[in-house]
């Protein structure tokens, strides 16, 4: 097994792990919070994070002259769906948890639907065929999201009162693992990455970033601890399956897992002020 392999395996079980735990603390109602009790906000949330953002990406594509693997890292990432360790962030950031779940969900439902269309018109704007696996994706999704979530159900009956004990290490060994698993790609493609630097990639990302958090700001309606919520998830995406689109989409660029992993990381360099920001503005 390589070194690739084992990462892969180890952000999975994390992220396994961080969903699980999210999950043990849910309730049932909430995983359909915003297609039912608060649909309005979750049609705004969709806008923020499929329509803005995907548009905010293409008009950056045709109007600078970036990199082809970071161009199609933005598409990539532009239409992939909240990534799973996003909750334990936006807890603490002050998010509502059935806003959370719901949020988590829908996301991952939505991305069956918007990535292949998305994939499509970045084809035509490319100019080259493209092409996204459903059962890949559902797959993926099923295992990181549809599964602990339904654990977690299971488990709450099992573990009663004892939920608590239990959600919080298993939040911590999940984080752990993340760490070590983000460590280890960095490591990885190091060189990859530095062949990416210059040109106005780290600006053109950053710039992205704060599109991404802006949207979500906007359109997280009134309560402000959904703020961060939906501003983290519209800026920040599944890095795991942006790359697994790339991959897919466009198998000659073979800088593009490296160009999500850096602006991943530029994502979560800005994330921090910004959640200072609206700490303080709260």
């Amino acid at each position: 097994m390589t070194l690739a392999q084992i990462v892969k395996l180890v952000l999975m079980l994390s992220v396994i792990l961080t969903v699980l735990a999210l999950a043990l603390r849910a309730r049932r109602h909430d995983y359909l919070y915003l297609f039912h009790d608060e649909w309005r906000l979750g049609l705004r949330a969709l806008i923020a994070m499929f329509v803005l953002v995907p548009a905010a990406a293409i008009l950056v594509i045709g109007l600078f002259d970036l990199k082809p693997p970071v161009e199609i890292a933005l598409v990539a990432l532009a239409f992939s769906p909240v990534p799973p360790l996003l909750p334990k962030k936006q807890v603490k950031a002050g998010g509502d948890g059935a806003y959370i779940t719901g949020l988590l969900v829908g996301a991952a439902l939505a991305s069956l639907i918007v990535a292949p269309l998305g994939l499509a018109l970045a084809g035509t704007v490319f100019g080259v065929a493209t092409h996204v696996s459903l059962a890949g994706m559902a797959m993926t999704l099923g295992i990181t999201i549809a599964l602990p979530l339904a654990l977690g159900l299971v488990g709450q009956r099992i573990l009663g009162a004892r939920v608590e004990a239990v959600s919080e290490p298993l939040s911590k060994i999940a984080m752990l693992l993340f760490a070590a698993s983000v460590l280890a790609l960095l490591f990885a493609m190091a060189p990859a990455i530095g062949e990416l630097l210059g040109g106005g990639t780290i600006v053109v990302l950053a710039a992205m970033s704060l599109v991404g958090l802006a949207a979500g700001w906007r359109l997280a309606g009134g309560d402000p601890g959904n703020w961060a919520v939906l501003s983290l998830a519209s800026a920040a995406r599944h890095p795991g399956i942006a790359i697994g689109i790339a991959t897919a989409s466009f198998p000659d660029a073979k800088l593009a897992p490296a160009a999500i992993v850096l602006a991943a990381v530029v994502n979560a360099v800005i994330a921090i002020p910004y959640l200072r920001w609206l700490n303080a503005k709260g």
